[in-house]
C-alpha cells in the first residue's frame, strides 16, 4: 500500500514538472516573441526617421520619381537588414471623390473613373456600387445597397482592403490577375490596388501617375500622349501643372479640363519597410503625411 501510494506521488510529481516545464517553454517563447517585437518596433523607428529626413529635405514645391524617397532604399544594420520603399498616394486616384459635399455623384469625377474602368475591363456596375458604399444616404444611385451579411457603409472609404467588401470587386478585380481584360498597354495586368488609393489628397500627381491613370483623366488624353508625358517627365519633372504645355500632343484646352483633378506634389507617402531579424522576416506599413516642410506619422502596422 505504501508503496502504491509512493508511485502515485512520483507520478503526480512527475506530471506536475512536465506541465511546468512546458508552461516555463511557453513563458519564455511569449517573453521572447515581446522582446523580439519591441526590437523590430526599435528599428522600424530608424527607417521611419529616415524616410522622413528625406521628405523634409525634399523640396515639397514638386514630387517626382526621380526625387531620393523614389528610389529603394536597403539598409543594413549589426542585427538586421531591412529595404525601405516609399510610394506617393497622390500617383493613384481617390475613390472618395466620387461623392461630393452634397452627397451626390461627382460627375466629373465619374466620367475619370468610367474610362479608367473600361480600360481595365471592369463592368461600370461595379463604379455604382462604389458610389453606393460611399454616399451617406441608403438610396440606391444604381448600385448595391443591400448585402447579404451587411448594409453598404454609405460613408468614405478608410482602406484599400475596404474595396473588397464591395458587390462585384472580386480578388482578381483587386490584384489585377483577371484574364481577357482590355488595359491601356497590352499585356501588363492591373488591379485597383494598382490605380486608387483613399490615402491620396484627391489630386493625380502628373510626375508620379501610371499610364493607366494618365490616361483616364481626359478622352484626349491616349495611350501614345499618357507615354509622351511619361518620358518627359523622367528628364523634366512638371514643376507646374501648365508645363504640360511643353509635351508634345498636348493643348491647352487639355490641361483647362484636367486641372481641378491634378497637381505637381505630393502629400501622403506609404512606407513599406521589410526588415530581417534572425530567420524571420517582418513587414511594417506606415502612413505619411507632409505639409510643407513638416513630416507627420498618421500611422504604423507591423505585420
Amino acid at each position: 500500500m505504501v508503496i502504491f501510494i509512493v508511485f502515485a506521488m512520483i507520478g503526480i510529481l512527475s506530471a506536475f514538472v512536465t506541465e511546468l516545464a512546458k508552461d516555463t517553454y511557453f513563458f519564455d517563447d511569449y517573453v521572447q516573441r515581446v522582446l523580439t517585437q519591441e526590437q523590430i518596433y526599435f528599428m522600424s523607428d530608424v527607417g521611419i526617421k529616415a524616410v522622413k529626413k528625406f521628405l523634409e529635405e525634399d523640396d515639397p514645391n514638386y514630387d517626382s520619381l526621380t526625387d531620393n524617397w523614389a528610389k529603394q532604399m536597403p539598409v543594413e544594420l549589426k542585427e538586421a537588414s531591412f529595404v525601405i520603399e516609399i510610394a506617393d498616394q497622390e500617383r493613384y486616384l481617390n475613390p472618395n471623390i466620387l461623392v461630393n459635399s452634397k452627397d451626390e455623384i461627382n460627375q466629373k469625377a465619374f466620367d475619370i473613373f468610367q474610362r479608367l474602368f473600361y480600360y481595365l475591363g471592369i463592368d461600370t456596375q461595379v463604379l455604382y456600387n462604389i458610389i453606393d458604399w460611399i454616399d451617406k444616404n441608403k438610396e440606391s444611385s444604381g448600385g448595391e445597397e443591400d448585402y447579404i451579411d451587411f448594409p453598404a457603409k454609405n460613408d468614405k472609404i478608410d482602406t484599400l482592403e475596404e474595396l473588397k467588401l464591395i458587390k462585384g470587386i472580386t480578388p482578381k478585380i483587386f490584384s489585377g490577375e483577371e484574364e481577357g481584360k482590355k488595359v491601356v498597354s497590352g499585356e501588363v495586368k492591373v488591379g485597383l490596388k494598382d490605380v486608387l488609393s483613399p490615402y491620396s489628397d484627391g489630386k493625380v500627381n502628373i510626375n508620379t501617375a501610371s499610364i493607366y491613370v494618365l490616361t483616364a483623366l481626359d478622352d484626349d488624353i491616349d495611350e501614345a500622349l499618357a507615354s509622351s508625358i511619361i518620358e518627359y517627365r523622367k528628364e523634366n519633372p512638371f514643376k507646374n501643372v501648365n508645363d504640360l504645355i511643353k509635351v508634345d500632343g498636348m493643348n491647352s484646352d487639355i490641361i483647362y479640363r484636367i486641372k481641378p483633378f491634378v497637381d505637381v506634389k505630393s502629400e501622403n507617402f506609404l512606407v513599406n519597410i521589410k526588415i530581417t531579424f534572425g530567420d524571420r522576416e517582418y513587414k511594417l506599413v506606415a502612413l505619411l503625411t507632409r505639409k510643407g516642410k513638416k513630416v507627420e506619422e498618421k500611422w504604423r502596422k507591423l505585420y
